[in-house]
């Protein structure tokens, strides 16, 4: 059962500021969570707050873990049974809830000693990540692509919202760098009307894009259904889908082609895998995205998309642009492709931060 749970606030430096159309990051703050049991075991987790998509801020993050270490303590490792007190206790709660909820699977994981990955479905061993170029002028961006193929990358995921002109020249620039034969998607995190996501769609459709992200604001379901209907490109719905509940009635509404499902805003792996096999359900792939996060977070959406059958692209980046990381090992990207060494739990090594 569990013993103790702990956790500290850290902030960590970035390369540059990462700009997207609700806000920018020029500084990493989040909580790294412990959980220990009766046995022995140890297991990690991260919140991190993105108030302009999550609500969560570093205050708010702070109170409920300090409420989720009283209410969870002494309880047995159930992800259902302790993601459902803690849903009852903080009702709005998503990073807290899925820090605790990625520290109990690490934990599972590491009782069986075995990668969480495998618990959950094992059904690949690796898969492709995309990296981001994000709202920067389109020469920059051509800049940040040439310096990812350098790396290895084989996907892109391009920022829109700073006007029509830029995105699409931001867009032409890297398919140009890039060449054909790479993935190319956009993001353009609710950024336009309807009317207006579907001019630039219309613009950028002869630059072979894989799908485009969140077009409309995430409250506008029914101009997201019209933007699906119209475009000629497919349509994935990011930040109108938190909740298992969000996703079965923008499904049920036919209004996207594909869902992107994060930690962060699912509250954890357990809610994600649900809203990942309703998913599947109705033919519905999945993307498993993050936020600006550490290599624990990411392991942990990591595991998932291994894990799950329906898992069709992963973006999970967010520590490409952070000057340290709290892993020392574990988390490979190699050749365009996340993967694991083989360590049980969510596979990372940490570093002795608690």
């Amino acid at each position: 059962m569990i013993s103790k749970i702990i956790f500290k606030k850290i902030r960590i430096g970035m390369k540059k500021p990462f700009r997207i159309f609700l806000g920018s990051s020029d500084v990493y703050e989040g909580f790294i969570v412990k959980v220990e049991t009766d046995d022995g075991y140890q297991g990690y987790g991260e919140a991190v707050p993105t108030p302009y998509i999550t609500g969560d801020t570093l205050g708010s993050i702070n109170e409920e873990l300090e409420g989720i270490s009283t209410i969870i303590k002494g309880m047995d490792l159930s992800t259902e049974a302790i993601d459902e007190r803690i849903r009852r206790a903080f009702r709005s709660s998503r990073a807290s809830r899925a820090a605790i909820d990625m520290a109990i699977w690490d934990i599972i994981g590491k009782r069986a000693n075995m990668p969480v990955y495998r618990i959950l479905g094992n059904y690949r061993e690796s898969i492709r990540t995309s990296y981001t170029v994000d709202l920067v002028d389109p020469q920059y961006a051509s800049e940040m692509a040439s310096s990812f193929l350098s790396q290895g990358v084989k996907v892109f995921k391009i920022k829109m919202g700073s006007g029509i002109e830029k995105d699409v020249e931001r867009v032409k620039v890297v398919r140009e760098t890039v060449g054909d034969d790479k993935m190319v998607y956009v993001d353009f995190n609710q950024a336009y009307s309807a009317k207006m996501a579907l001019r630039v769609i219309e613009k950028i459709e002869k630059y072979n894009i894989e799908f485009v992200e969140q077009p409309v604001p995430a409250h506008s379901l029914q101009d997201l259904k019209f933007v699906r209907n119209s475009s000629p490109i497919p349509v994935m719905g990011d930040e109108a889908i938190f909740s298992i509940y969000d996703a079965s009635r923008v499904i049920s509404m036919e209004a996207v082609d594909l869902i992107n499902v994060k930690l962060m805003k699912a509250g954890g792996i357990t809610e994600a895998i649900k809203i990942i096999d309703l998913a599947e359900s109705y033919n519905i792939p999945v993307m498993v995205g993050c936020m600006v996060e550490t290599s624990l977070a990411l392991s942990a959406g990591l595991s998932v998309a291994l894990g799950k059958r329906n898992v069709k692209y992963a973006d999970l980046d967010g520590n490409t642009s952070l000057l340290e990381d709290v892993s020392t090992e574990g988390f490979v990207f190699k050749e365009g492709e996340l993967s694991f060494t083989g360590l049980p739990g969510l596979g990372i090594k940490m570093k002795e931060i608690l």
